[in-house]
């Protein structure tokens, strides 16, 4: 009777304990989103004032000019050709390098340490730093944005494949060994086989998150759309900006049917079924897509040959880092996540009616639901960085507008999420809340939220991480934190203040990488 009487009280006051965690928990959450929205400086009225200035900068927009429509398409596909070529040497690094950095894989320790530290170094540097140092030191033109992208490449997919690797079961590889199999044997026979679908749906999404990034390096002289983009919108060339936009969205539209149509063909198996003649044909067309890109991308090796000293000029002139102004350093970068923090908020509220009314088990009308599936992809396709151009003409410099041009860029992304997670739901709980005669609120508060929210709360950690990496870039139009003293301590060759800059950065992403992997642990 007596340890039966303790046994209810042990999970009594476990019960209290998990309830003071959670407690102090939400209420950290909310000193953390109060004192972001203070730095970021939200301001209702300034955004409600602004408006009419946002308005009337989008009214000149139209209608759209492409007069110079040689030359856009000219530039389109440059930017698809650096994103491509970007994700495919990318790709040729990281396949070594992902292996290298799986426990089960790694032929010693030193080798695991050494890759697994270099993959997260190459993730925590935005893809625009990469490609400042390369524009300064190899010169303007794709060339710098398909290095800046490879190398951010690896970051992202050595890390991917490294936990598809450590995730496969391990039973084929020891028979293998058992026999008595070489290293490059085990893998090729027993790891490849188990994680090539998983390979090529990442292939797939570094390809199309590329082709976006390799709008955005235009800005510093990447080659690409961007250089048209962000020229003509200096030049107050509206009605121009709004024809290269209309193209972006296009190509990013496109680009999303056909990554999400391969995706779905990988993880099925039924890309390379028999009787799949479309598939053989689609890629016949990527393959021809490939050899036409390199037209695009003209490489002068002596150029890159003469770069590659100036490479290791530019990194040696970085030290000794300057110090004399690390405190403000540091409130820029604070005020970087904070930008990163309120726009990621903004972008859950947003997009938790999108992602309902975009999920096709929940709107059962086809019209709403594919209307909400194109507000997510007009979203998507606007890079943040020409919202925060937009929103700097409607509420002024400052962080304001980088939270809101983060808001409704990641809202397309959340959107997306969302939907998808919605419609993997198990539909039982829906139906049976259904028969009761539950009304739409109802359904989605007892039957889609609770199966779904754990996905959400994943997705919810990926976008912030993304975000603050985000931010770090947005203070380049004006739009807040660290960017702005970044790109100008480039341009104007103070390298000391540039890896002051760097560390801080590099510094704020890895330990925020690393309490969003704890977080996403606990969350999943």
């Amino acid at each position: 009777m007596r340890s039966s009487v303790n046994l209810s009280h042990y999970k009594r006051v476990m019960g209290q304990g998990t309830k003071a965690r959670k407690f102090l928990l939400w209420f950290l959450l909310i000193i953390i989103l109060a004192l972001s929205f203070k730095a970021s400086q939200i301001d209702i009225r300034a955004f409600i004032d602004g408006m009419p200035h946002a308005l009337s900068l989008i009214k000149e927009m139209f209608p759209p000019d492409f007069t110079r429509w040689k030359r856009i398409i000219t530039l389109t596909a440059e930017t698809i050709s650096v994103g491509f070529w970007g994700t495919f040497l990318g790709i040729l690094v990281s396949v070594p390098l992902g292996i290298f950095s799986a426990k089960n894989t790694s032929p010693n320790a030193v080798i695991y340490n050494t890759s697994k530290e270099l993959v997260n170094l190459l993730r925590a540097v935005p893809n625009i730093i990469y490609a400042l140092i390369f524009v300064t030191t190899i010169g303007i033109g794709p060339v710098a944005g398909v290095i800046a992208l490879m190398l951010a490449t690896v970051g992202l997919l050595g890390k991917f494949y490294a936990e598809a690797v450590e995730s496969i079961d391990p039973k084929p590889v020891e028979a293998i060994e058992a026999a008595g199999s070489h290293k490059l044997s085990v893998i090729r026979h027993a790891v490849f086989p188990q994680v090539f679908p998983l390979f090529m749906g990442y292939n797939l999404y570094a390809l199309d998150h590329n082709i976006r990034a390799a709008m955005a390096l235009g800005l510093v002289g990447a080659g690409g759309l961007g250089i048209e983009l962000f020229t003509q919108m200096r030049s107050f060339n509206y009605q121009k900006v709004s024809a290269i936009l209309i193209v972006m969205l296009i190509i990013i539209i496109a680009i999303d049917r056909v990554s999400a149509y391969l995706r779905k063909g990988i993880i099925e198996g039924t890309l390379f079924s028999a009787n799949k003649f479309r598939d053989y044909v689609l890629m016949a067309i990527v393959a021809a897509m490939a050899f036409i890109s390199i037209y695009f991308i003209p490489v002068d090796l002596k150029e890159i040959v003469y770069g590659l000293p100036r490479i290791w000029e530019f990194l040696s002139n970085m030290f000794p880092p300057e110090r004399s102004d690390i405190p403000r350093y540091i409130w820029l970068m604070l005020e970087t996540i904070a930008i990163g923090i309120c726009g990621t908020f903004f972008a859950i509220v947003i997009s938790i009616p999108l992602g309902m009314l975009a999920a096709r088990n929940v709107t059962h009308s086809p019209v709403i639901s594919n209307a909400a599936r194109e507000i997510t992809n007009f979203l998507r396709g606007i890079p943040d960085l020409v919202f925060a151009l937009v929103f700097v003409a409607a509420v002024g410099l400052g962080p304001f507008a980088g939270v809101l041009a983060l808001a409704l860029h990641t809202a397309g992304f959340l959107g997306k999420f969302y939907a998808e997670a919605i419609e993997n739901i198990d539909p039982k709980p829906v139906e049976a809340v259904e028969a009761t005669g539950a009304r739409f609120l109802q359904k989605i508060i007892h039957a889609v939220f609770p199966q779904a929210l754990p996905l959400f709360n994943s997705y919810n950690l990926y976008i912030l991480d993304r975000n603050i990496r985000a931010a770090t870039i947005l203070g380049v139009v004006g739009a807040g934190g660290i960017g702005f003293e970044l790109i100008m301590s480039v341009r104007l060759f103070e390298h000391q203040r540039t890896a002051t800059l760097i560390i801080i950065i590099l510094i704020t992403i890895m330990a925020v990488d690393r309490i969003s992997a704890y977080l996403r642990k606990k969350v999943v």
